[in-house]
């Protein structure tokens, strides 16, 4: 995340920030400004992925505590595992496996308009 978050900001061309400069704005109005219009597209990008591997993030989260003590680590897929798998219940497994996908869906829409948004102002 953080090298595509800098990678987004060293596409920012220096210009702007001179231009911002001699126009009288500070450090803060030009990052409010400048850097963060620009960058908004990768932070929201970087973000969504974030939150897709998070929910998805098996196995760190089994490997390290298995769900962890009193279920209190749990992740979908980890409980989604857990319970279809490890206890027989397919079914429930499958249910809780399908819960990330409206949540993922309505997340990745936001970003999405939000970037077309973005590019057309």
């Amino acid at each position: 995340m953080a090298i595509t978050v800098l990678a987004g900001l060293q596409s920012i061309p220096p210009e702007l920030y001179d231009a911002a400069a001699i126009d009288g704005a500070g450090k803060l109005q030009r990052f409010r400004y400048v850097t963060l219009p620009l960058v908004m597209p990768v932070l929201l990008t970087a973000l969504v992925l974030s939150i897709i591997w998070t929910f998805s993030d098996f196995g760190i989260v089994y490997g390290l505590t298995k769900g962890g003590p009193m279920n209190a680590t749990h992740v979908l897929a980890t409980l989604s595992y857990q319970q279809g798998l490890a206890a027989g219940n397919i079914g429930e497994g499958a249910a809780i496996s399908l819960t990330m996908l409206p949540v993922l869906l309505i997340l990745i829409i936001w970003q999405l308009r939000r970037i077309r948004r973005s590019t057309v102002a």
